[in-house]
């Protein structure tokens, strides 16, 4: 009997604790928690798989070109994880390889290969670039990233074309992203239009679809927008899944842009799934 007594305190004790735990829990947290079994499965695969390196050569694509689009937002993801020796090795292939000096300052090319003549980098690769030397500088105090950036030729006309186009989408969220700390109804206005501006985009099966997903989750995550977030963080998922079940994966730098945005949840998720 005392056994039996016993065993149903512990039961009972235990069951209170879940209970604080759950009640304990922000309405963002519950709201993730069903999610969450998936984010640390496809976190740790993407981890393994995505080629995060401070050497940029490791990320020549097959046809011998290192592009921009895989380096700037691996640097990116270096600067966030605090990994200043890599960050410095990938910093210092950008300074020599991809960014060309002429009158106006410093123009960011597009892709490298030492036999190819220089070809500019697009609007959006100028502001995946931006945000890598930022955070570079902002989260690990490397001044020839602030350097770099400051030097580096921003052509209004091209901006404001690519603002109108079709990635004009992505470009506004991570602006978007950047300015909901400062002003949380930017974040929310981005989020409310989302529906209506995802739709003639015909983003489905597009090859920049888990780029536009992935950069609204981290907005919904900074709007703290629970509902949001597990909308878009579920569609994030279930795009990578069929890559995680047939060993594939997304190129270089979607890699490391769906990294920070798993990283993103994690960090506003239960806490007792943090990895150990």
């Amino acid at each position: 009997m005392r056994r039996r007594t016993l065993a149903a305190a512990v039961l009972c004790a235990g069951a209170m604790a879940a209970s604080a735990c759950a009640t304990g829990q922000s309405r963002m947290a519950r709201a993730l928690d069903p999610s969450m079994e998936r984010v640390q499965v496809t976190e740790g695969y993407i981890r393994a798989v995505a080629g995060i390196t401070g050497d940029a050569r490791r990320l020549m694509r097959g046809d011998g070109y290192v592009y921009l689009a895989d380096v700037a937002p691996q640097l990116r993801y270096l600067a966030v994880d605090r990994d200043t020796a890599r960050y410095r090795s990938l910093r210092t292939y950008v300074q020599e390889k991809l960014l060309r000096r002429d009158a106006t300052g410093l123009t960011p090319e597009r892709r490298y290969r030492s036999d190819v003549r220089f070809e500019p980098a697009t609007a959006y690769g100028y502001q995946w670039l931006g945000e890598a030397l930022r955070d570079g500088w902002r989260l690990l105090g490397d001044t020839a990233s602030a350097q770099l950036l400051a030097q580096i030729a921003w052509s209004g006309e091209d901006m404001q074309a690519a603002y109108a186009s079709t990635y004009g989408f992505t470009m506004r969220c991570a602006d978007a992203v950047d300015e909901v700390q400062q002003s949380p109804a930017t974040g929310r206005a981005v989020l409310a239009k989302a529906v209506r501006d995802l739709q003639p985009l015909q983003v489905r099966g597009q090859e920049y679809e888990l780029d536009v997903l992935s950069c609204m989750t981290r907005l919904a995550v900074a709007a703290r927008d629970p509902d949001a977030t597990v909308r878009y963080l579920d569609r994030v998922l279930d795009l990578l899944e069929p890559l995680v079940r047939h060993s594939g994966r997304p190129d270089g730098g979607t890699s490391a842009d769906v990294l920070l945005t798993l990283r993103a949840v994690r960090e506003v998720g239960p806490r007792y799934y943090d990895r150990r």
